[in-house]
């Protein structure tokens, strides 16, 4: 604790004096004292408290570690989303000496594996959209089959599952020629 007004030691009636903390702390009492006319100290003598912070917005699909009801000046956390979701924002965030946190929570943005391509032939629709857990499925035009999956699903990586099915034509025969 610092004093910042008077000087120590030359006090007379009325003197007023007035305290600080250093970083990372605050005057419990922010009153001046005052000097009585019998030498005493009119007020409370104040104390310093440590900063602390209320805990940060919890990310919708995400978490932070460590999780508690109050962090101390300078104590950090560390940001993480969900397996298919994407960090948006800081990773890490400090209590700083105002209270407050040095960065917003981040915002988990859900992976998009994009759309697919309609294979030759055939279609391919996403039923409700083309983002993480997800489903695509294909279909062949008449006269065509199905070569491969039936289905992909838009995985956690933001890649789509299996490879893309191919719509080959029914009983077409494959006739290789041998040149002499």
């Amino acid at each position: 604790m610092l004093l910042t007004s008077g000087v120590e030691g030359n006090w007379s009636y009325n003197s007023s004096v007035t305290f600080t903390c250093d970083n990372g702390y605050y005057v419990t009492i922010d009153q001046p004292m005052i000097c009585s006319s019998d030498g005493s100290w009119n007020g409370t003598k104040p104390a310093c408290a440590r900063v602390t912070c209320l805990p940060p917005v919890m990310p919708d699909n995400g978490s932070y570690v460590p999780t508690r009801t109050t962090y101390n000046f300078t104590e950090t956390v560390q940001f993480s989303c969900l397996p298919g979701f994407d960090r948006m924002g800081a990773e890490l965030a400090y209590c700083n000496s105002a209270g407050e946190w040095s960065d917003i929570s981040p915002l988990c943005q859900i992976k998009d594996c994009g759309s697919l391509t309609d294979p030759v032939n055939g279609q391919v629709w996403h039923t409700d959209g083309t983002t993480f857990g997800e489903t695509a499925f294909y279909n062949c035009s008449e006269g065509f089959q199905l070569n491969g999956t039936e289905f992909r699903t838009c995985n956690a990586s933001g890649n789509w599952t299996f490879e893309s099915p191919t719509c080959d034509v029914i009983g077409k025969l494959y006739i290789k020629s041998i040149d002499s």
